[in-house]
């Protein structure tokens, strides 16, 4: 059973609070929550940081213990039951069951069904937490956190250090014992033919031009939320779109900075198509994107459109996933521009490092010609050191042993000669000739 639930408080300072099935409120998750508000967290991390400690608060209550008797052997049992149990996927403020863990056929192999980045996001979130705790017990001068360590990281990396120069490896910031290894993946891209294929399938014209914007400008799918904001092409607003310039501007992912990207020809009659027969001039929200049937009329959400986008997806025989689109698009701008700052700035990345980890291991095409202009680099410098070597010094490469140089020389008169139908020579003397041991049994004979 759940123990504990996420409530969503429209229109006030802090939009999530985690209260327990009673209606009490968690005091020491809902203090935090305040204090991630204050600094100006967005609402998407409200949201995660409540569910995580939402969850982690109703294993401690599920086993009998509090919050204020964590230690650093019950949260490596916290995330052992964690890691192991079956992968949820909640409705919008639903919290999981703490429940036993359930073995999964869907990860053999790994022994873990949440993967590596959900647990390491989930062990964050605890640190900084616990981080509050101290902190806030530290100003108050007491508390059961004053005076006490952070469960969940090592003091500095000191512990197992030598202190000496040369046999301690480099202090790495933020260790923790329970992280886990986050594989380096490549980015999976669509093929440009299925790509035309999903727009084409699309019954609406709203779902054409939405598909057609992903496909050309590289753009987050994002979202139009009333408690979280808006971002990324669900986003945008009528306002957003300029005819004029032909370009759109997109509110980018975190501090929601905005971005203007051009688009190309091909999106402006779906778009026109779908203002005058789908969307209405009557419509009384700004979003540039309307619900069509059970949503008719509000602005078009994450949910309703993913929904969407699995129906297109199954009717070209496809899995496909909005991201994927913006993926394709960026390695594309690689392969054919060689430009990462280009790549980056249509990305709308902060950072160019982001862009080049994510997609500068992808270029395929570079590795091919830089693993050719390599080999024949290599094949120069053979060619160039053979041809200062002379020629009787050269090694000679045609027999597979050693041969002297009599031998040699009558093998290749052998080589020279003939054959019958059978492989033999046609000239006996030839044949003996091709052979020193000839030679030796005819003298044999004549001397006797």
């Amino acid at each position: 059973m759940n123990s504990l639930k996420v409530e969503e408080t429209s229109g006030a300072f802090v939009p999530f609070q985690v209260r327990g099935l009673d209606g009490a409120a968690v005091v020491e998750i809902n203090d935090f929550l305040l204090h991630l508000a204050t600094c100006g967290r967005s609402a998407y991390t409200l949201r995660s940081y409540a569910r995580g400690l939402a969850h982690f608060f109703g294993w401690l209550r599920a086993s009998g213990r509090h919050a204020d008797d964590v230690t650093r052997q019950m949260v490596g049992q916290y995330i052992a039951d964690f890691s192991q149990a079956p992968k949820y996927r909640p409705g919008p403020w639903h919290v999981p069951d703490v429940s036993p863990p359930v073995k999964d056929s869907r990860t053999k192999g790994s022994g873990e069904n949440r993967r590596p980045r959900t647990i390491n996001h989930r062990l964050s979130v605890l640190v900084s937490f616990f981080s509050f705790c101290i902190r806030r017990d530290q100003d108050r001068g007491s508390g059961a956190w004053f005076q006490r360590a952070n469960p969940i990281s090592s003091p500095a990396g000191t512990e197992g250090r030598h202190g000496l120069i040369g046999r301690d490896w480099p202090p790495r910031g933020r260790a923790r014992e329970f992280r886990r290894r986050v594989p380096r993946e490549i980015p999976k891209s669509l093929d440009p033919v299925l790509a035309e294929k999903l727009i084409g399938a699309a019954i609406s014209y709203r779902d054409k031009a939405i598909l057609t914007l992903l496909l050309r400008t590289a753009q987050r799918i994002g979202d139009w939320n009333n408690v979280a904001g808006r971002h990324g092409v669900l986003g945008m607003a009528l306002a957003d779109v300029d005819e004029t310039r032909k370009t759109i501007t997109v509110r980018l992912k975190g501090d929601r900075d905005e971005h203007r990207v051009p688009v190309t020809d091909d999106f402006w009659p779906l778009f026109y198509r779908y203002l005058t027969e789908e969307r209405g001039k009557t419509a009384a929200t700004p979003a540039a994107w309307v619900g069509l049937r059970r949503g008719k009329g509000k602005p078009l959400t994450y949910a309703a459109f993913e929904s969407s986008l699995r129906y297109i997806s199954r009717k070209t025989g496809a899995s496909v996933h909005a991201h994927l689109f913006r993926h394709t698009v960026a390695q594309a701008v690689l392969e054919t521009t060689g430009n990462l700052k280009v790549a980056q700035e249509l990305l709308g990345h902060a950072q160019l490092s982001t862009t080049a980890d994510l997609y500068m291991h992808v270029d395929e095409r570079s590795l091919v010609a830089a693993v050719s202009a390599v080999k024949s680099g290599f094949d120069r410098e053979k060619t160039r050191a053979r041809d200062h070597v002379p020629a009787e010094s050269r090694p000679r490469e045609r027999y597979a042993f050693a041969y002297d140089e009599m031998t040699i020389e009558e093998l290749a008169k052998a080589a020279a000669l003939p054959r019958n139908s059978t492989g033999e020579n046609h000239d006996a003397k030839s044949e003996s000739a091709a052979d020193p041991r000839t030679h030796s049994r005819q003298r044999t004979i004549q001397q006797g």
